[in-house]
């Protein structure tokens, strides 16, 4: 069982009771001392040569986007959106860099005149637009090209082996007319095709193939070897009790990466290994049923909350919140949604589970609500609640369809 989910059921049991019951409704529920004394022991271990970023995608909430930000983590932002929310939390444009394959020409404007330190080009139109956008306000912005590689391993959330709009093949850079770029300063590489890896040995294997093919590259496009972006794709276990990487071994590997091919510094984007078990997420057993011989839970929020169970057949980790002697049995959980599709998940639960029962959620601090469904059949939105400094706060309350529909 998670660090987090522990401490709630045991050290802020209380605290959570009279949170139930005053929101009476699904929530998040976000440990930011925990997120806080992780993250610093992420960045203790990585030299000058190692720079971090956070890949908000996973969770854009500010106090988050705040606590990487005093640990000296840049952010990834991926849209307008996460880069003027980057903006309201306090994040400096030097400490940004922008991703993302749908960049448009206003858009690259839009992160010059924010002073967007950095820019990953998907297309040769984006190399293009990144030139004339930056001629015109008279700058001159730093820029790595995303490499799309040809893989033999199967298939992932970022492709994988599949072909996606993510950044070129070596074959298609080499058409990039370096002569148009006058206004753009190419600085290095991205890779990033292998989401939620949890083997070192894979990680490292993938690693030195996008090192050795992308070093190669650059000599035959004459840009520079000095800085590759190995995105992300550090995995954590959605198991109850699985065995997270250890991320003094992640940086080990890293240096030898960075030694080995003569890298001046290794950029890793992190999501999921940075907030992802920070996280919970509530939700109470609206009605219990057995059909066809199989016990089924239907609870108030589904993946209209969390979808990431739909979208990958991998369910988080799931107990009850009240404390219980009664025998484990299974129960098929479903949220509230008019479709088969909201399913969370089989899980051993306590088999005296009635309704008015809370379910509790691991591992949900990342890809929760700004990866769901969250309007589907106007259903409250979710409240946010955090501890702080040891403190409890409910930043947001659950939202009804009103406060957005019209």
């Amino acid at each position: 069982m998670g660090f987090l989910l522990r401490s709630c059921l045991e050290m802020y049991r209380n605290d959570v009771k009279k949170i139930m019951a005053r929101l009476d409704s699904p929530f998040f529920f976000y440990d930011l001392d925990f997120l806080n004394s992780h993250l610093k022991s992420i960045r203790d271990l990585c030299h000058e040569d190692i720079r971090l970023w956070y890949a908000c995608k996973a969770n854009p909430m500010s106090a988050m986007l705040k606590i990487c930000r005093n640990q000296g983590i840049g952010i990834d932002v991926a849209s307008l959106g996460e880069l003027d929310q980057a903006l309201r939390s306090g994040i400096r444009p030097c400490e940004m860099i922008a991703t993302g394959p749908a960049k448009s020409l206003a858009y690259m404007q839009s992160l010059l005149k924010n002073e967007v330190e950095y820019i990953v080009l998907e297309s040769l139109n984006q190399a293009y637009w990144l030139n004339e956008a930056a001629k015109g306000l008279g700058v001159k912005p730093k820029a790595l090209l995303r490499v799309q590689l040809a893989w033999d391993a199967g298939s992932s959330v970022l492709g994988g082996n599949a072909i996606t709009p993510f950044g070129l093949d070596p074959k298609g850079w080499q058409e990039l007319d370096f002569s148009r770029l006058e206004n753009v300063e190419i600085i290095g590489h991205h890779v990033f095709q292998w989401g939620n890896i949890l083997d070192l040995n894979k990680l490292k294997e993938i690693w030195w193939k996008i090192a050795k093919t992308v070093k190669e590259m650059s000599k035959q496009l004459n840009t520079p070897f000095e800085i590759l972006d190995l995105g992300g794709g550090l995995g954590i276990p959605y198991e109850m009790d699985g065995d997270s990487l250890e991320f003094e071994q992640v940086a080990n590997v890293l240096h030898q990466l960075k030694d080995e091919f003569g890298l001046a510094q290794v950029w890793m984007e992190l999501g999921r290994y940075a907030v992802g078990e920070s996280g919970l997420y509530f939700s109470k057993v609206i009605d219990r049923k057995s059909v066809r011989g199989s016990d089924l839970l239907v609870l108030e929020g589904g993946i209209n909350h969390i979808a990431r169970p739909a979208l990958t057949q991998q369910p988080f980790p799931a107990t009850l919140f009240r404390q219980s002697s009664a025998r484990p049995k299974t129960f098929a959980t479903h949220g509230p949604l008019c479709t088969s599709l909201d399913y969370l998940g089989s899980f051993e639960l306590p088999e005296d589970i009635i309704p008015g029962d809370w379910l509790v959620f691991a591992k949900t601090g990342a890809y929760g609500l700004t990866e769901a469904m969250p309007f589907f059949l106007c259903h409250n939105l979710p409240a946010e609640v955090i501890i702080y400094n040891g403190q409890v706060m409910i930043p947001r309350t659950s939202k009804t369809s009103a406060d957005w529909m019209t």
